[in-house]
């Protein structure tokens, strides 16, 4: 058995020996990586609060930054404006943090980069001014562009989705003047439709983050046949039982005529939780008040405190989603018009009886919804392709005849 084993460590020598001699013995070649540094995205807008400088050098190799701005409003993690380091792999990326710039100009830092093999690149970026106009900026493509504008109330709420304990539920804009809010935008997966949440354990009542005289008392429905009508649906929460609750909130809901609500309006809910996709469908509803009421709708109702609450005359939903549904990307990353699809459905609202129809003639693009309503919708897609991708609106994509 030895004798064996040496005969086969021998012949697996001589195979090893005639491989290295059919190669003509040559070293074995290492691929050099030309150092280099680039900024990530070179134009930032005025309330981000970070911007990432990439890294690309030899394994191994030293580096050194420094960063030269009017002001020193730009610095590294450490709170200063100079870093160094090894390249721990070939890529590296640095953070460099600053505030939101609210100068009403924009400002430019250049960031200094030095490798150990004598390689020097400078990188500049732009921070745009930020607009004190806006109250409310978060990088969610579902929502509007929210303007600090006729009192309007703009708040975000948080509930536990799957391991997440903090995720976004919805965001609103509430307008005191009519107990209601004109829009509510949330994301729709089929992951926020599924879990343990029920209806049944919620209770209607007043949201925390706004005063509760401002909002309707819905502890019973309003008077009339005006049902508490969801904006953003109960059936669309049901992952956790915290972000079902939050949908029961006064700051959700509207007047709506019972049978539109049960019929109409309840079929459309259900069709829009059909276009869901491996990616994020971004979802805004809103309810306009402007304009002459249909004959079978009241002007205003009641609550239960007898406060007078307007009845909306539209009410509406803002479609947006990648087009093929698995893309993987952000709304933000896209750059092809082609791979998005965006499209509004505006309905009058009325008495509708049994009618639970939903007609191309009810579609209209994201570009007519904010010439009626004067509202911003889905600013997070890119500049060069957003005004496309909202002009363009094709009912067939989404199931519409």
């Amino acid at each position: 058995m030895y004798r064996l084993l040496l005969n086969m460590v021998a012949k697996v020598g001589v195979v090893a020996m005639m491989l290295l001699v059919a190669a003509g013995c040559d070293e074995v070649s290492v691929e050099q990586i030309k150092s280099n540094a680039y900024v990530q995205t070179p134009e930032v807008k005025g309330e981000s609060k970070n911007c990432a400088v990439v890294l690309r050098a030899q394994q191994g190799t030293s580096f050194s930054m420094t960063i030269e701005s009017e002001g020193d409003w730009a610095r590294f993690s450490s709170g200063l404006t100079t870093a160094e380091g090894t390249m721990e792999t070939t890529d590296k990326i640095v953070y460099v943090y600053f505030s939101k710039n609210a100068s009403g100009k924009s400002r430019e830092a250049t960031v200094h980069v030095s490798f150990g093999d004598n390689t020097s690149v400078a990188l500049s970026f732009t921070q745009h001014s930020y607009d004190n106009s806006i109250a409310f900026v978060r990088e969610w493509a579902e929502l509007p562009v929210c303007k600090n504008e006729n009192d309007y109330i703009f708040n975000t709420h948080y509930g536990t989705l799957g391991l997440d304990n903090n995720a976004r539920n919805y965001t609103y804009c509430f307008d005191p003047s009519v107990r209601a809010s004109l829009w509510v935008a949330y994301p729709l997966h089929s992951s926020h439709m599924t879990g343990d949440g029920n209806r049944n354990n919620s209770d209607f009542g007043y949201d925390p983050a706004v005063e509760s005289s401002m909002q309707a008392n819905l502890s019973r429905s309003y008077n009339g046949w005006y049902d508490r009508g969801h904006q953003l649906p109960a059936a669309d929460r049901k992952c956790s039982q915290q972000m079902m609750d939050q949908t029961f909130y006064a700051t959700n809901m509207t007047p709506q005529q019972s049978q539109f609500n049960q019929n109409k309006w309840g079929v459309l809910e259900g069709r829009v939780r059909n276009m869901v996709c491996s990616d994020t469908l971004y979802v805004v509803t809103g309810a306009y008040f402007k304009g002459q009421h249909d004959s079978s709708i009241d002007s205003q109702t009641t609550d239960r405190s007898g406060n007078a609450c307007p009845t909306a005359t539209y009410y509406y939903k803002a479609l947006l989603r990648t087009k093929k549904g698995n893309t993987g990307k952000s709304i933000s990353e896209i750059t092809d018009a082609n791979q998005l699809r965006a499209i509004a459905i505006w309905m009058r609202h009325t008495n509708s009886g049994d009618d639970t129809s939903l007609t191309k003639e009810e579609c209209i693009s994201i570009a007519e919804l904010e010439e009626i309503t004067g509202f911003s919708f889905f600013p997070m897609i890119d500049d060069a392709i957003e005004a496309e991708v909202k002009r363009t609106a094709v009912p067939s994509e989404w199931g519409i005849n």
